[in-house]
C-alpha cells in the first residue's frame, strides 16, 4: 500500500504525540497509602525503574506543595536506576499544579514541624521493602527535616539531599544540631541569593560526606531541578545531583 505525502504526515504527527503521552503515563506510578505514627494517612506515588532496581529516592516536596514538584525529575532519576516514592506531606497545598491529597484529607494543612512522622512513614516503608539504597530529598522546609531524619535514623538512610534548608522552625539551633550529627552523604545547595542560609546550617557541620554544590543559577527549594521554574540552571543543577547519585556506593549483594 502506497501512502499519501498527507497521510504519512498525520501518522508521523499521531507518532509524536503517543512519544509525548508516554514519560506523563510513566509519572502516574501507582499510588501508595502510608500512615504515620501519629495515625495520620499519607498519600503519594511509587514510580518503579525499568527494570526494577534495588535503590529508591524518597521526594518531599515544599511548603503550599504536594508529590508534584517532582514530577519532571522523576525521569532522571528512574534512568539512574532509581525508583522514587513521593509524598504529599501534611504541610502543603496546590503549587505546581497538583492537588495536596494528604491536607485535603485532612481538610487543613499543618505546621511543618508536624510533618516529620510523615517522611519517618516513608522511610519505614521503604525499609520494610528491603531497598538496599535508599536515599531522602528535601525542598525548602521539608530539606530542613531530611537533615533531622538523618541524625535520627543513621542506620536507615544511604544519602540525603536538601535544597534550601534553613532554620524554619522555632528552635533556631534545631537544624544546626542535626547538621553536625550527620555522617552519611549530604548533599545541600540552595538559590544563590539564599547562600548565607546554608552557610548557618553547615556551621557545625565540617564532615568529609558533605557536597556543598553552589550554583550559579537557581530557585528555591528543589524546583531548581525543574525546566519550567529554572529554566536558566536546572541543566546544571540536575546534571550536579545525578552525578552525587552516580557516585553513591553500589547496593551491597
Amino acid at each position: 500500500m502506497t501512502l499519501t505525502i498527507a497521510t504519512r504526515a498525520r501518522l508521523t504527527r499521531w507518532a509524536c504525540l503517543i512519544l509525548l503521552c508516554l514519560p506523563a503515563l510513566a509519572l502516574a506510578g501507582e499510588p501508595l497509602t502510608l500512615h504515620a505514627t501519629d495515625g495520620v494517612a499519607v498519600y503519594g506515588t511509587l514510580s518503579q525503574a525499568q527494570p526494577h532496581g534495588r535503590s529508591i529516592v524518597l521526594l518531599f516536596h515544599q511548603a503550599e506543595a504536594n508529590r508534584h514538584e517532582y514530577d519532571s525529575v522523576v525521569p532522571a532519576l528512574q534512568k539512574l536506576g532509581f525508583d522514587t516514592l513521593a509524598i504529599d506531606q501534611r504541610s502543603g497545598g496546590n503549587l505546581f499544579g497538583g492537588h495536596n491529597e494528604t491536607v485535603a484529607k485532612l481538610g487543613a494543612s499543618a505546621d511543618y514541624l508536624t510533618t516529620l512522622p510523615d517522611l519517618e512513614a516513608a522511610l519505614g516503608w521503604a525499609r520494610e521493602q528491603h531497598y538496599a539504597r535508599i536515599v531522602a530529598v528535601g525542598s525548602s522546609y521539608s530539606s530542613s527535616l531530611v537533615i533531622v531524619l538523618a541524625a535520627k535514623h543513621p542506620q536507615g538512610l544511604s544519602a540525603i539531599a536538601s535544597y534550601s534548608p534553613g532554620e524554619y522552625f522555632d528552635d533556631k539551633n534545631l537544624i544546626k544540631q542535626a547538621a553536625a550529627k550527620v555522617t552519611l552523604p549530604f548533599y545541600i545547595t540552595t538559590d544563590p541569593k539564599e547562600a548565607s542560609d546554608v552557610a548557618e546550617v553547615l556551621r557545625d557541620a565540617h564532615g568529609a560526606n558533605i557536597v556543598h554544590y553552589q550554583p550559579k543559577v537557581g530557585v528555591h527549594g528543589a524546583s531548581t531541578l525543574v525546566a519550567a521554574r529554572d529554566p536558566g540552571g536546572w541543566q546544571a543543577n540536575l546534571a550536579s545531583f545525578t552525578a552525587f547519585l552516580r557516585d553513591l556506593p553500589a547496593p551491597a549483594h
